[in-house]
């Protein structure tokens, strides 16, 4: 096993594997509430700031705002599988190995049965062995990715995920910090595969609007809510919907 950084994230290139943690388990999108399209890279840093961002509605149904480290909350008229009663943070747009133009994500509220030790064929070791594994989507080829808020000193991982004040890889540092407790094992998150959404996906998706008004809305949230690891299924969904209410009340 080399568990590294799962993929790159929005750039000409597109994106490209680059070594997910293997386990032993089985046109532009939408515009928003803002002027801006997100077939480009419109959020970027590289500072060392770690500091959640506060909670923010960023808009519903085609009016959503989609780009990379939001959250996307399901409307209670989804029943897919995986997205129903889902909260998805937004980890990666560009262009796939088919040369498609997807949008990826996570579901961070989705446990499996497993921690990333059991599931890590041996590779993964200390106090982040213990830390239970999500299951991020039905897509991936059966890997899994770890997102962080520990920023990028001491760990190789890459740019912050937009605004979002996560991270995504850097184990190997990662598991000796951890058991050295130079870093806290809580901000810490693994998960099995992802949710993919080509273009016309998350068209239909973000249209679909019941008699209610309920859809797809977008969130900005704090980093410790994506990286919650006490989260049962639905949790975060729940947790999310509620506060959406209170902010467009």
């Amino acid at each position: 096993m080399h568990p590294t950084q799962s993929y790159s994230r929005t750039q000409s290139a597109g994106i490209s594997s680059r070594g997910a943690i293997p386990t032993t388990a089985t046109s532009s999108t939408t515009t928003a509430t803002t002027t801006t399209t997100t077939t480009t890279r419109i959020y970027q840093s590289s500072g060392e700031d770690t500091q959640e961002q506060p909670l923010r509605f960023l808009g519903k149904g085609d009016r959503a705002l989609i780009r990379e480290g939001v959250v996307l909350v399901a409307p209670t008229h989804e029943y897919d599988h995986f997205l129903m009663r889902s909260a998805v943070f937004i980890h990666a747009i560009g262009l796939n190995e088919y040369n498609e133009h997807v949008t990826r994500g996570v579901i961070i509220d989705h446990p499996t049965a497993f921690t990333m030790g059991e599931m890590g064929g041996g590779s993964i070791y200390g106090t982040l062995a213990h830390k239970p594994l999500y299951q991020g989507g039905d897509q991936g080829n059966d890997s899994a990715m770890m997102l962080h808020s520990h920023g990028q000193s001491g760990i190789g991982s890459g740019a912050m995920i937009g605004t979002s004040c996560i991270y995504e890889g850097g184990i190997y540092d990662a598991m000796d910090l951890v058991d050295d407790g130079k870093m806290d094992s809580e901000k810490f998150k693994f998960f099995f595969n992802h949710i993919e959404f080509s273009d016309a996906d998350l068209e239909g998706m973000l249209a679909a609007t019941d008699s209610d008004g309920d859809a797809w809305a977008s969130l900005e949230v704090p980093s410790s809510v994506v990286l919650n690891n006490d989260f049962e299924r639905g949790d975060g969904w729940s947790y999310l919907r509620n506060q959406i209410r209170q902010l467009t009340a």
